[in-house]
């Protein structure tokens, strides 16, 4: 070997130890940021009815114009994500059964991994994403701003038991926030993510807020303008801070 090939192979490896120990350190020394989401003494149960955690992320039980009852956790959702994941969930429905809005805040610990790419919850479930859009919804408490979410309509296509084929639509809204910051970009959110790991030492717990509704095909805005009133309801009650956008 001769001495310049030496030299190169002798800078890798220290650069390679000196990427690990600086992983280490930073592993070693960071901060867990403050959840932006009131976690409470209220247990989460999931669907086989079997207690799964003591406690869960706060969701209002009384809304003006809605009834609503606890939604449960998949065993697969307990089984796939960090053990340290939080959660909350909430199903609201007006008096007259004409929209049903499932409420969801998946909330990280110390594992990034918790909150995925929010297009996988629909394609798993056989929902074809139709439409993308930003949306802005009016927050007025308790202070006002404007929420900046992402939509995405989608599509279901289903088989009738004589087999006829037919679809129902859907709305998913969503946005992520932590303490200070929020954003309805998944890429912003894990950049966010990383700059503070690397610049003030500290992992932020983001969590992933979502409200799903189903509809006729056709009926999304509708759909949409409906669910913008609950959300303007029911924020204010989980996301404890408004967060800054960038």
């Amino acid at each position: 070997m001769n001495r310049r090939l030496l030299v190169l192979c002798i800078s890798a490896v220290a650069l390679m130890a000196a990427g690990h120990l600086a992983l280490i350190y930073l592993r070693t020394n960071q901060r867990l940021g403050k959840p932006a989401v009131r976690l409470v003494g209220v247990p989460l149960i999931t669907e086989s009815n079997r207690l799964a955690k003591a406690t869960s992320v706060y969701m209002p039980e009384r809304i003006p114009g809605y009834t609503s009852k606890f939604a449960s956790i998949t065993e697969h959702e307990l089984e796939v994500l960090p053990q340290d994941t939080s959660f909350g969930r909430r199903s609201y429905a007006t008096p007259d059964g004409a929209l049903t809005v499932q409420t969801s805040v998946v909330l990280m610990g110390t594992d990034r991994t918790s909150i995925h790419q929010p297009e996988f919850c629909l394609n798993s479930q056989g929902w074809v994403i139709q439409r993308k859009r930003v949306e802005q919804i009016h927050i007025s408490r308790p202070q006002d701003y404007d929420l900046a979410v992402r939509r995405f309509d989608a599509r279901l296509s289903l088989t009738t038991p004589d087999g006829k084929p037919f679809s129902r639509g859907a709305v998913y809204v969503f946005w992520f926030v932590a303490d200070g910051q929020r954003t309805a970009s998944h890429w912003t959110r894990n950049w966010w993510l990383i700059r503070d790991l690397l610049l003030h030492n500290v992992l932020q717990r983001w969590a992933y807020v979502s409200y799903f509704a189903d509809c006729a095909p056709g009926e999304e805005d509708a759909t949409f303008e409906k669910m913008t009133r609950l959300i303007t309801a029911s924020v204010p009650d989980i996301v404890t801070q408004a967060g800054q956008t960038e």
